[in-house]
């Protein structure tokens, strides 16, 4: 097993509080998924926890490991055209080089009517302090990805960012979504953006830090997202972003 799928799997089975964070996530995407027939494949699986909550899932990852099915590159799927219903990423495209060719491959393999749901780091006032103080992975906020791009383009001439950039979410699909949508105009659609995961999720410490609160305290905690809901804008640390091919 590769080491740090290890430590991820140890963090998981210690940290009782941030199963329960993932519980939520992952029944929220089940929910934005298309139920009806038809493959749903999840990209960059890891430690694979999503199957346990959505045991159809083809569950995938760029390292291979023996509780997947299989091991592909995200930018090329080895998936024939209009195949699949439904993709999951869950904290994965902020790690592609080239997040434009990715979506391009998703709407070549999604049936008309398929959806492809992605759940990343969102930059806040406030999440982005803290995401800068404690997580090693950086914003980069000035990535145009959309640079030198034709409206309908299908040219795999992407703009490529060797290291993680936690902002690829917010710069394709709020900050740049005008571009977005005129690139794939009547082709794919975001039907959804939701901003969330202000209290709990950070007082967790997630995977990389140590839990602020003691899992009793969980329940309060989703209290206190509830009541600061109409700040999100201010206090995200998520995102979870509903495309549908049309």
């Amino acid at each position: 097993m590769d080491r740090s799928l290890a430590e991820f799997r140890a963090v998981w089975e210690r940290k009782k509080i941030l199963r329960e964070v993932y519980t939520e996530w992952y029944k929220e995407i089940a929910g934005d998924l298309m139920a009806d027939a038809g493959k749903t494949l999840e990209i960059g699986s890891g430690i694979g926890n999503f199957k346990q909550y959505f045991p159809g899932v083809i569950s995938s990852d760029i390292q291979e490991a023996q509780w997947l099915d299989l091991c592909l590159d995200a930018h090329e799927l080895p998936f024939m055209s209009g195949s699949i219903r439904n993709i999951v990423m869950i904290d994965v495209l902020h790690h592609l080089s080239q997040p434009l060719r990715f979506i391009y491959e998703a709407e070549r393999v999604l049936m008309p009517g398929g959806r492809l749901v992605i759940l990343e780091p969102y930059p806040s006032p406030v999440s982005l302090l803290i995401y800068r103080i404690f997580h090693p992975e950086p914003f980069i906020m000035n990535v145009d990805y959309f640079k030198n791009k034709n409206t309908g383009s299908a040219s795999l001439e992407h703009v490529e960012h060797r290291e993680p950039n936690q902002a690829a979410a917010y710069l394709l699909f709020y900050k740049q979504k005008e571009q977005f949508e005129k690139l794939f105009d009547r082709r794919m659609a975001v039907i959804k953006k939701k901003l969330f995961a202000c209290v709990l999720y950070p007082l967790s410490g997630g995977f990389q830090q140590r839990a602020f609160i003691p899992a009793f305290m969980a329940p309060l905690a989703k209290g206190l997202d509830v009541l600061v809901a109409p700040l999100r804008f201010l206090l995200a640390f998520r995102c979870r972003i509903v495309i549908e091919k049309l």
